[in-house]
C-alpha cells in the first residue's frame, strides 16, 4: 500500500510540474532594447531613415522657393536614388519618388510645401538589416525669410522585413509608424533641433509571434532625441542611429 500511495504522489506531483511549465508564457523575441534599435535605425541620417528624408526635402524646399519653382499652387514630381558610400560601415540604397506641391502666401510668395514620398530599399548597421517601403506625408512650413527655421509635420510608415544580428535566426516582419508634430529645422545645417513625434511599431517573428511598442520621442538639440518606449527611456543620436538607455 505504501508503495503505491508513494507512485500516486509522484504522478500528481509530476502533473502539477508539468503544468506549470505549460503556463509559463512565451516571450517575443524581439524585446523591447531590440525595438528601440530598429527605431534608431529607421531614424537616423546614416542608414537614410525619417531624419535623412526630412533633409531632402528641406533642401528642395529652400531651392523652390528661391526659384519659385514650379510656381504657386504647382507641383513637381521628382525621383531620386540614394546609397552608401563604399567602405561605410552602415550601408543602405533607397529609390525615392518625391510629389511636392509648393503654396504661396496671400502676396504669392512661397510659404510652404506639402508632399508625398513613397520609397523602397534596405539598410544594414551593427544592430540588424532591414528591408523595406513605405510613404512620407508631410508638410514644410517656413520658407518665407520671417522664420529662422522650417517646420515639419508628417507621417512617415514604413514596412518590411528585418533580421536581427544578436541572433540572427531571429527574423520576422516589422512595420513603423512616426507622426512628427511641428518638428524644428536649421535653414543652415538641416538639422533636428526641437518637436515631438510619436512611433508604433507591429510586427512578428518567425519564432515567437507577434509584438507590438508604443513610444513617443522628444527632439533634442545637437541630433539628440528622447525615446519613451512602453516606458523604458532611451537616448537616441538621430545622426548614428545609436541606442543608449
Amino acid at each position: 500500500m505504501k508503495i503505491f500511495q508513494f507512485f500516486a504522489v509522484a504522478l500528481i506531483l509530476s502533473g502539477v510540474i508539468s503544468c506549470k511549465k505549460m503556463e509559463v508564457p512565451a516571450t517575443s523575441n524581439v524585446s523591447n532594447a531590440d525595438a528601440a534599435a530598429m527605431i534608431g535605425g529607421s531614424t537616423a541620417l546614416n542608414s537614410y531613415g525619417v531624419y535623412s528624408n526630412s533633409s531632402d526635402i528641406t533642401v528642395n524646399a529652400a531651392l523652390q522657393a528661391a526659384l519659385n519653382i514650379p510656381g504657386c499652387g504647382l507641383s513637381k514630381t521628382d525621383t531620386i536614388i540614394r546609397h552608401s558610400t563604399a567602405g561605410a560601415s552602415v550601408t543602405y540604397n533607397y529609390s525615392l519618388y518625391y510629389n511636392h506641391k509648393l503654396n504661396c502666401n496671400t502676396s504669392n510668395a512661397p510659404d510652404n510645401i506639402t508632399g508625398n514620398l513613397t520609397y523602397n530599399g534596405n539598410y544594414n548597421n551593427s544592430n540588424l538589416s532591414l528591408t523595406n517601403s513605405g510613404s512620407f506625408s508631410y508638410t514644410l512650413a517656413g520658407l518665407t525669410a520671417t522664420p529662422t527655421v522650417y517646420t515639419l509635420n508628417g507621417e512617415y510608415k514604413s514596412s518590411g522585413t528585418f533580421k536581427l544580428k544578436a541572433d540572427t535566426t531571429n527574423t520576422g516582419t516589422v512595420s513603423f509608424d512616426f507622426v512628427l508634430k511641428n518638428v524644428t529645422i536649421s535653414k543652415t545645417t538641416q538639422y533636428f533641433t526641437g518637436g515631438t513625434g510619436t512611433v508604433i511599431v507591429t510586427g512578428t517573428t518567425t519564432k515567437k509571434g507577434d509584438f507590438t511598442y508604443n513610444g513617443t520621442l522628444t527632439i533634442n538639440s545637437g541630433s539628440l532625441a528622447t525615446l519613451v518606449l512602453n516606458g523604458t527611456i532611451y537616448q537616441v543620436n538621430l545622426v548614428l542611429g545609436t541606442i543608449n538607455p
